[in-house]
């Protein structure tokens, strides 16, 4: 089976295009992998507040048993406050935690597409330097094969010269 090839100057021009969506999935990819990092940063700092929430938990419980236990009659409303204050925050921040580890899992799936989709231009760029390479040496070949058949029309030729 014989395949017809493209110019040579079509299939560099194919290939020009293929780098291009080459470079452009690279891009997608660099783009991709910043917002994973940036969806990473923000789910270790919710979870540093997080830890920052419990530890003011616990040194307000701490304090109720210690410091304050003498003073607990007149301070116990203004305490049950502050800790139902730091308890609303801490839900909240775990809530938002549930957004950013979301986000994440989006973020790195939409890197993985990314780098699928690097991976089929870089096929896709390979396959079309191939054709490049043979289409360049049918060329050639084509060329060299018509200079062989003029020489030999001009009577020069070794066919001629066996008979």
């Amino acid at each position: 089976m014989t395949r017809v090839l493209p110019h040579p100057r079509e299939a560099g021009q194919l290939q020009r295009l293929r780098t291009l969506r080459v470079e452009r999935a690279r891009e997608r990819c660099g783009q991709a992998h910043a917002d994973v990092e940036r969806a990473a940063q923000a789910v270790r700092e919710r979870q540093r507040r997080i830890e920052r929430h419990q530890q003011e938990i616990e040194a307000l419980s701490r304090a109720i048993v210690h410091q304050l236990a003498p003073r607990l009659p007149r301070w116990a409303g203004v305490a049950g406050a502050q800790k139902d204050h730091l308890a609303e925050r801490l839900e909240r921040e775990e809530y938002a935690l549930v957004n950013d580890e979301h986000d994440l899992e989006q973020a790195q799936e939409r890197l993985q597409q990314a780098r699928a989709e690097l991976t089929r231009a870089l096929a896709r760029e390979d396959a079309v330097r191939g054709l490049v390479h043979d289409s360049r040496r049918a060329h050639r070949q084509a060329r060299e094969q018509r200079a062989e058949r003029e020489l030999e029309d001009q009577g020069g030729g070794p066919a001629r010269s066996a008979r």
